[in-house]
């Protein structure tokens, strides 16, 4: 028996205002596509069934990659992974977002996904959402009501679920700069399936006081893929700033971290792992500081 193919209607507006006044006109119908490497999946699977189809690929304005004076970095919402991986936009120590972009499926899916729809797509195991929240990253939601700024950290409420309304659309990411004696790292361990799954994934951002006392002065770290949502490991971060960080340190935050961590499948076996890349990537992150 052949399959009922559902109708849409297609529109391919060219500017931001445009998608605006789309989205507030069907509200709760109408989906955004950009890269279509979840969009796509979800509808030949019916897991959604939209009415309409709102492609926002020929609006410049939002594929873009600055970075300021200020030592900010602004990602647009039609990035995607690839582009962002080869960017000379990108300083160095935002590497760990690139390390992140890498991580994401198949060459194939990192040249047609963007970071903006890995986030709204929201899966507890998707890469960028940990990096960028030890990054501290925001979210710029524009609606014809107006916009807001939210932190990453607020944004996912559920595996799969957020904040953003049937009206918003996500139109830059923003990064703020990093302190002196910053270093990040974003590690993941995959799951061998079809689709390598991100069985764990650790972003860290540390930045110490200098490179003779190598104090901590600031920790985040962002876990994927052990909890209903990505999340930060705050009492790993509390106890590690203000000491030294050495070996004995690291080793006791990276346990605190696999502690924090929530999984709901192979618990003893993400915990574990949680410890071990969150013990890797701070020992990292501090080379990088020394470099």
């Amino acid at each position: 028996m052949l399959k009922k193919i559902n109708k849409f209607e297609y529109f391919a507006p060219s500017t931001l205002a445009e998608v605006i006044s789309l989205l507030a006109e069907y509200k709760g119908k109408a989906k955004l596509y950009a890269g279509g490497t979840d969009v796509l999946v979800q509808m030949k699977q019916r897991k959604i069934t939209p009415e309409y189809i709102i492609d926002i690929k020929k609006i410049p304005e939002l594929n873009g990659i600055t970075y300021s004076p200020e030592g900010e970095l602004t990602i647009g919402a039609l990035v995607t992974h690839g582009q962002f991986a080869i960017s000379k936009n990108v300083p160095e120590k935002f590497t760990m977002l690139k390390e992140a972009s890498l991580a994401v499926g198949s060459v194939q899916t990192r040249n047609r996904g963007t970071i903006v729809g890995n986030i709204c797509t929201s899966s507890p195991a998707a890469d960028t959402p940990p990096a960028l929240l030890a990054l501290d990253a925001g979210l710029k939601l524009v609606s014809s009501t107006g916009e807001r700024t939210v932190k990453i950290n607020d944004f996912f409420t559920g595996p799969f679920k957020n904040i953003l309304k049937d009206t918003e659309i996500i139109t830059e990411i923003l990064i703020p700069g990093l302190p002196e004696n910053s270093g990040g790292v974003y590690l993941w361990h995959s799951k061998i399936t079809e689709e390598d799954e991100t069985l764990v994934g650790v972003g860290i951002v540390l930045t110490v006081d200098n490179l003779e006392n190598r104090v901590c002065t600031n920790l985040r770290i962002g876990l994927g893929s052990v909890a209903p949502t990505p999340m930060r490991a705050v009492k790993a971060e509390d106890f590690l700033k203000g000491k030294i960080v050495d070996e004995e340190t690291i080793k006791q935050t990276a346990e605190i971290a696999a502690n924090e961590s929530l999984p709901r499948s192979r618990a003893e076996y993400r915990k574990e792992m949680v410890k071990v890349q969150t013990k890797r990537a701070l020992s990292q992150a501090l080379k990088r500081i020394e470099r």
